[in-house]
């Protein structure tokens, strides 16, 4: 069997870029895919590329956002998922790039699993799209977990995360995990798949395949620059703790300690007044942020530098 995908595209203002990303749908060698592009409203010729694309192959399929709905990446997936047929869901932004056999390696790597395994692969950056591709075999997190706890227990050591294009993921799963929270502006990615991972029973990752993921610029929406991103930022956390601690009766995780110290050295240094108000949540961070911490964390960067230079 070769299962329904559906490829789900928010789009806006994207026409210099959307080509090369809808260039590399095409050019999927699993053929069974639908791809919707949700056009949040452009006011550039985005419009005219995507009526191209339908046009040339009718497996796009181009969505113009309704009025009455806001603008947004996440009303759009969440306008995407409404429509898909698919049995699987890959989520694209319209600047990032798939590698070929992205779709049918991932799809292989789930065939006769249950609905709640899901695979990721290797991501790999560019700004260019004829820049040369570079592989990173080595990162601690390119490879198989057998539950989701062994995932965030790494994550808890190592940090990163994996990058929202490398996922392939059952429909069923999103409509049990819940779909995107269109309350949060920053950051609803990482809320939203932490709970598709929380939610998981395996993971298994493709090491012969690859996202290209493009270098954003200085008008990246994940740029701290206003209150509402930063409330943003501290509520999607809050819920990622809440559903944490639920699952595992975990409370002294060091992956939520890890992510929670870069909300605080965040809203630190734009919002202080925010760390103020949720005391609560950031008592390891306050209780810990003194002048003998940081000396001790730095003399820790210190040596394990030193021993990598002299491999003693």
């Amino acid at each position: 069997m070769n299962p329904l995908i559906s490829i789900i595209v928010p789009s806006y203002n994207r026409e210099t870029l959307i080509s090369e990303t809808l260039d590399s749908v095409l050019e999927q060698t699993y053929v069974n895919w639908e791809c919707i592009i949700i056009d949040d409203r452009s006011t550039d010729e985005t419009n005219v590329i995507l009526k191209e694309y339908s046009n040339r192959d009718n497996r796009f399929i181009t969505i113009s956002k309704p009025i009455e709905l806001q603008q947004g990446a996440s009303v759009s997936k969440n306008l995407g998922l409404q429509i898909a047929r698919g049995e699987y869901i890959q989520f694209l932004d319209s600047d990032d790039i798939l590698a070929s056999n992205k779709l049918e390696k991932q799809i292989e790597s789930l065939k006769n699993k249950n609905g709640k395994v899901i695979s990721v692969c290797i991501t790999t950056n560019f700004k260019e799209v004829n820049d040369a591709i570079v592989l990173d075999f080595d990162r601690k997190d390119y490879r198989d977990f057998n539950n989701s706890k062994e995932y965030f227990e790494l994550i808890g050591e190592i940090g990163g995360y994996y990058a929202p294009e490398s996922f392939l993921i059952s429909k069923d799963l999103i409509d049990f995990s819940g779909h995107w929270n269109e309350n949060l502006t920053l950051n609803d990615d990482g809320e939203f798949f932490f709970r598709i991972i929380h939610n998981s029973t395996k993971i298994i990752f493709s090491n012969d395949t690859y996202i290209r993921h493009r270098q954003k610029t200085g008008d990246n929406l994940s740029i701290l620059n206003s209150l509402q991103k930063a409330m943003s930022l501290l509520n999607s956390w809050k819920v990622i703790e809440v559903l944490y601690n639920t699952k595992y009766c975990s409370l002294n995780s060091s992956y939520l300690d890890k992510k929670k110290w870069f909300v605080y050295e965040e809203l630190k240094r734009s919002y202080p007044i925010l760390i103020k108000q949720n005391k609560l949540f950031f008592v390891n961070q306050r209780k810990k942020d003194n002048l003998s911490y940081k000396l001790s964390k730095l003399n820790k960067r210190v040596k394990l530098k030193l021993k990598n230079i002299f491999k003693y």
